[in-house]
């Protein structure tokens, strides 16, 4: 398992997918610290949860996705202190 980061910008009108994409990013152990971030723990590689949120999206061809694999030492936060908690915990599973 690793810590992904997961962020977007939908610019089909209506905001449609929404509500599909906020559904399929709760399945995960995840944050959501600020809006269009999330990050999830979990065993899938970015290829794969790029490719599931693709067929989600009503209108991926308009759409902006971007998901990276955290490192352990590579991260800071701000003013997020759940965040930061999150990060820090034990069970956390971190790439080194």
């Amino acid at each position: 398992m690793s810590v992904i980061m997961v962020t977007y910008d939908l610019h089909k009108p209506d905001d449609k997918g929404y509500n599909d994409l906020y559904a399929y990013l709760r399945t995960y152990d995840f944050r959501h610290p600020v809006e269009s971030v999330w990050f999830l723990d979990t065993e899938k590689p970015p290829t794969v949860i790029i490719r599931e949120i693709i067929k989600i999206l009503p209108y991926p061809e308009y759409d902006k996705i971007i998901v990276i694999r955290q490192k352990k030492r590579g991260w800071a936060t701000y003013n997020t202190p759940n965040l930061a908690r999150w990060f820090k915990d034990l069970i956390r599973t971190w790439d080194p």
